[in-house]
């Protein structure tokens, strides 16, 4: 009976002042870009089946650097893999309050079908995804599979390049086997929400 292993990677650091003013957003900073390189070289040693990413521009250069490891692989991007508000708080209705009641309905409309694509029994033969993706989302996923509240999502933690693992077994049962690791990296190029860069 085969199982699905997921490698859930937030982004490297990137600049949030998005200078090309994209709609896809800004690109990685040169710490981000070091911290996508580590996080590769760490992907690489597994047996990586397949690389999805958001096509959101911080999400797939990291994706592309972590290609790199796998020649033959290509990056498969999606929209359904963009950031989002799954679930709004009173504290964040604070923070955005631009953020509509629709708006955040389609966001978890949208994640709730990425969850079902990605988060499924593998066929015939053991599967090593990796998704590149972003700090809510991955979030959001973990309460999903943990059958969490959905708005358990907002306490906690992702760091830029920290990778959650999830197990699904071959009669759907899933089980987080790691979260937020970023071992791989060396304390200095920590960053996260809760953490900002070392000056």
């Amino acid at each position: 009976m085969a199982i699905r292993v997921i490698y859930l990677v937030r982004h490297g650091q990137h600049d949030t002042n998005n200078p090309s003013g994209s709609e896809l957003g800004g690109p990685l900073t040169p710490l981000g870009i070091k911290q996508a390189t580590l996080t590769a070289k760490m992907l690489g040693q597994k047996p990586i089946s397949s690389l999805h990413s958001s096509s959101l521009n911080r999400a797939e250069q990291t994706a592309r650097i972590i290609s790199k490891e796998f020649p033959a692989m290509n990056v498969q991007t999606t929209d359904l893999l963009w950031e989002c508000i799954p679930t709004m708080t009173p504290k964040l209705q604070l923070e955005m309050p631009h953020y509509t009641e629709a708006m955040v309905a389609q966001d978890r409309k949208r994640a709730e079908i990425a969850f079902r694509r990605h988060f499924k029994v593998a066929k015939r033969n053991d599967r090593h995804d990796v998704i590149v993706c972003h700090g809510n989302l991955i979030r959001f996923f973990i309460a999903i599979m943990l059958k969490a509240d959905p708005s358990s999502w907002v306490r906690m933690d992702l760091a830029n390049c920290g990778v959650s693992q999830v197990l699904i077994q071959p009669d759907g049962d899933m089980a987080l086997l790691c979260h937020n690791d970023w071992s791989h990296l060396p304390r200095e190029m920590h960053t996260s929400t809760l953490r900002p860069a070392t000056k």
